[in-house]
């Protein structure tokens, strides 16, 4: 399939079958069909014309999908962005791309700047959407359904992904339809992709493995999506129990999740099902061991993908079929090219990994400067990923060049975080860098130089105003002065190594009572004053205690008492006292 055209043929093929399935309901194809229909003629009632730009900020998964899709197959270029991207960096995107309409849930856009007009995105009720219905409506519009116009220009953008860059220069990945196109039918030949399969990809919808390997690769191939509200530690089981009570076919997550998953799950049985084919892990390196002890250990073979969302989404696969490069190893490109260029002071054979091909992108918006950096003069694309070619034709990761922060799967660029923290209005510098971690590959610490004084707590609140979630440093350090070179340039290295301390020091040690340690653990985690915290502090009096801060503090814990909580006992814990009875249980 190469075009729009027949992308919206997938779309209304098998009317009746699932397209999604969230915890809040179950969505047929007829009711994606129709919800893209309803985007299309708001489009024109809002007199929209091919190429503009629209963003989308919802928590309602059927909302964002069909909207995007909409967008997309009808020749507008959609941006989509999760709902807790803080207002300063939607309206900047905003502004930024132009943009002629922005459409967000109901309320969020409050007190927005917004650029362009902003229409709330509504919710009706129901919960199966088996017809023609339209799950979501946009206040103050009733549009008359019509079809995409499904443009033929394959070298116009498809969408825009912001999944990094600063406030003041959003760094938005612009990609083409043809590259869409041609990735997402890579994706179907090396996954083995049909209306038959299930995918459960629980990925957020605006990064580039939870938006392609999810709603565009299902709707392209007829292919059912499974959706479970995000990973949590706490629930882990119930999140594991959907893979084989929606008879999934294929599971993707990120090495972190995978890590998780073999660290606390239960029982071996997850993915015993006869229909499942591939268990997926994609968006960074997965590690050799890690790998083995999953294929062990559930009895069902793992591939990995290699990508960015310059390429869409992978590039490189191994784990899988003949043409996939052996487990351990980055992989083989598949329908592309890729090279190591070689570097100064590497070994023979060892370089910079650098891609060419069809699904990868053509630049970053209107940012002509770091687009001709990061593509060499004949074409090639820097990934900044250190590699080496082995004698089969893969290749095995080395490192990055660059200093973005790969935390989770998710990747963070230092500069976002330095600009939120400038922002304070005692912060006269900021140097963020990424720390080794046994969990997530790296966490994201920032040392700051402040006027007066200033606690780290308030440092945490200002960051959490203008940060994702995900993005927010695990550890701000205020130190008398950020180590630099003569030219001003941070020593990355000092810097790493002075953090790495500082949170090591941070950590309780092993002396004192039981309870006390936590309470000084739970502090360090959702960055408050110990003495606000009691035994009976929970989740719904302590700010900031969600399913992530939850899952790091469960990692905390475990790492300061050197045990294994099981999932068991995870789930059952509400506040701090929980906790406290579950490490006992555990041998703490």
């Amino acid at each position: 399939m190469s075009s729009l055209a027949g992308w919206w043929q997938a779309v209304l093929a098998r009317p009746s079958g699932e397209f999604l399935v969230t915890p809040e309901a179950r969505y047929s194809r007829a009711a994606l069909a129709a919800a893209v229909r309803q985007a299309c003629g708001l489009w024109r009632l809002r007199g929209l014309a091919g190429g503009d730009r629209v963003v989308i900020v919802s928590g309602d998964d059927f909302a964002a999908i069909s909207l995007h899709l909409g967008a997309l197959l009808h020749g507008l270029v959609p941006v989509l962005l999760q709902a807790d991207t803080p207002g300063a960096r939607a309206v900047a995107i905003a502004r930024d791309t132009g943009a002629a309409l922005l459409l967000a849930d109901e309320g969020l856009a409050e007190g927005w700047d917004c650029p362009c007009p902003a229409l709330s995105i509504t919710r009706a009720a129901a919960r199966r959407w088996r017809r023609a219905q339209v799950a979501w409506r946009i206040a103050g519009h009733d549009p008359v359904p019509e079809d995409p116009a499904l443009p033929e220009d394959l070298a116009a953008p498809a969408y825009l992904l912001f999944t990094s860059g600063t406030t003041q220069a959003p760094t938005g990945v612009m990609l083409t339809r043809g590259n869409v196109l041609a990735n997402l039918a890579t994706l179907a030949r090396v996954l083995g992709v049909g209306p038959e399969s299930r995918f459960f990809n629980d990925m957020p919808l605006a990064h580039a493995d939870g938006l392609v390997q999810g709603p565009l690769l299902n709707s392209y191939a007829g292919a059912t999506l499974i959706r479970a509200g995000g990973f949590a530690l706490d629930r882990l089981e119930h999140w594991l129990d959907t893979v084989q009570r929606e008879g999934c076919s294929h599971v993707f997550t990120v090495p972190t999740v995978w890590a998780l998953i073999e660290r606390h799950a239960a029982h071996d049985d997850y993915f015993a099902a006869p229909a499942l084919r591939w268990l997926v892990s994609s968006s960074s390196f997965l590690d050799p061991d890690l790998w083995a002890r999953i294929e062990t250990r559930f009895g069902r073979r793992l591939i990995n993908e290699y990508g960015l969302t310059e390429t869409v989404s992978c590039a490189l696969y191994a784990g899988g079929g003949p043409d996939t490069g052996p487990r351990g190893s980055l992989g083989r490109p598949v329908d592309c090219e890729a090279r190591a260029a070689p570097l100064d002071g590497f070994d023979p054979g060892a370089g910079e990994l650098q891609l060419r091909g069809a699904n990868i992108f053509p630049g970053y918006w209107q940012n002509p400067a770091r687009t001709a950096e990061s593509f060499t003069a004949d074409g090639w694309f820097r990934t900044g990923d250190i590699v080496r070619v082995r004698g089969d034709g893969a290749f095995d990761y080395l490192g990055r060049l660059k200093t973005v922060i790969l935390s989770g799967g998710l990747l963070i660029r230092p500069e976002e975080v330095d600009e939120a923290m400038l922002r304070h209005p005692q912060v006269t510098a900021s140097a963020t860098v990424g720390l080794p971690d046994a969990d997530f590959g790296e966490i994201t610490a920032t040392a700051v130089e402040v006027a007066g004084e200033v606690s780290e707590v308030d440092l945490a609140a200002h960051a959490a105003r203008w940060l994702e979630r995900l993005k927010q440093p695990r550890l701000i350090a205020v130190v008398a002065q950020i180590p630099r070179g003569l030219s001003g340039k941070v020593r990355t290295r000092d810097l790493v190594a002075e953090l790495a301390a500082r949170r090591a020091a941070a950590l309780p040690a092993g002396t004192g009572t039981r309870e006390a340690r936590i309470l000084a653990l739970a502090a360090g985690v959702f960055r408050c004053a110990p003495e606000a915290l009691t035994l009976r502090s929970g989740t719904g009096d302590v700010a900031g205690w969600d399913s992530f801060t939850h899952m790091n503090l469960l990692l905390a814990t475990e790492e300061a008492f050197d045990i294994r909580i099981p999932v068991r006992h995870a789930a059952d814990i509400r506040c701090l006292a929980d906790l406290a009875r579950a490490v006992a249980a555990s041998g703490g």
